[in-house]
């Protein structure tokens, strides 16, 4: 599970970085979110078709895979890639680090009480490495635009705990996490490919960096990465794999460095140390608390 985890952070935090490089030569965000996810959508569903024979969904699963469809993919997405238009690649990932905090909080509303404090702390942890790993490199001249793609990309995030919590409870009702991503694929790409119909200009030219970043986004930032994570939510719950928000930052600032000759500092490894000890914290709270509790038992006994 953890060598799964660990390959989804490594996909989704070189996104930020191909999603920005697309944006810069050229392509109009939507029209380029859009295709990566529609695209996406139809090879998982014929992949599904050809392995097991059947792609189609039962009763309410028809409108639970379409909100997780249009929120997960269609409303994140759709801002986040026109918000990067003009916000750097490190504050979109530092925004992104907010899901993991409101997952964990609406847990904690749907009575989830297991290692609370110990998932807090981790979470928080966390949050404060993002901080210092890209706080240096935030610097950004504060325009209108920037503030707006700023309050949708964390609405977006709203939207994304939402989509999360749903697709638990789908995958929970016996729904395979191919055939979730594949149909969510395609009604978010859908989405996304009919808003820039009727917002954007129509002409589209194609270079060689729109394409191989297109290309890096639906083969590993989609059909990987995208798989990775609801295969991570059917077997350990919607938390630990959103905490992918917390590493990929600090990932994305060292692709940055060594692609694009981008900000590294020593606050990029204090930051790191910090996200992978608050990572550790939520993965292993349970056994966090046991430990703690026969420790707290021997030391009330001595």
């Amino acid at each position: 599970m953890y060598i799964v985890y660990g390959l989804m952070c490594l996909i989704f935090g070189t996104t930020f970085l191909a999603i920005k490089v697309g944006i810069e030569a050229g392509v109009s965000p939507f029209l380029f979110a859009g295709t990566r996810f529609f695209i996406a959508g139809v090879i998982v569903l014929v992949a599904v078709k050809l392995l097991y024979g059947k792609i189609s969904l039962r009763g309410e699963e028809y409108r639970d895979v379409l909100l997780v469809g249009i929120f997960m993919t269609g409303i994140m997405f759709g801002c986040l890639y026109w918000g990067e238009q003009y916000i750097s690649s490190s504050i979109a990932a530092l925004l992104a680090a907010t899901t993991p905090i409101m997952i964990g909080i609406v847990e904690w509303f749907q009575g989830s009480r297991e290692s609370v404090w110990i998932k807090g702390c981790g979470l928080f942890i966390s949050f404060i490495g993002v901080g210092v790993a890209v706080f240096p490199a935030l610097g950004i001249d504060v325009t209108k635009e920037a503030l707006l793609a700023v309050a949708g990309i964390l609405a977006a995030e709203v939207g994304c705990v939402f989509g999360t919590m749903k697709s638990k409870k789908i995958l929970a009702a016996g729904l395979s996490p191919a055939l979730l991503n594949g149909w969510q694929m395609l009604v978010g790409g859908s989405l996304l490919i009919m808003l820039s119909l009727a917002t954007e200009r129509t002409e589209v030219t194609i270079n060689y960096d729109i394409f191989f970043s297109w290309a890096y986004l639906v083969v590993f930032g989609s059909l990987v990465g995208h798989g990775s994570y609801y295969w991570l939510v059917n077997r350990a719950g919607p938390l630990l794999p959103s905490t992918w928000t917390y590493i990929s930052p600090v990932i994305a600032q060292f692709v940055g460095y060594y692609v694009l000759s981008e900000y590294l500092s020593i606050y990029s490894f204090i930051g790191v140390s910090l996200v992978l000890w608050g990572i550790f914290l939520v993965s292993r709270a349970g056994i966090l608390e046991v430990w703690l509790k026969k420790r707290l038992q021997s030391v009330v006994a001595s």
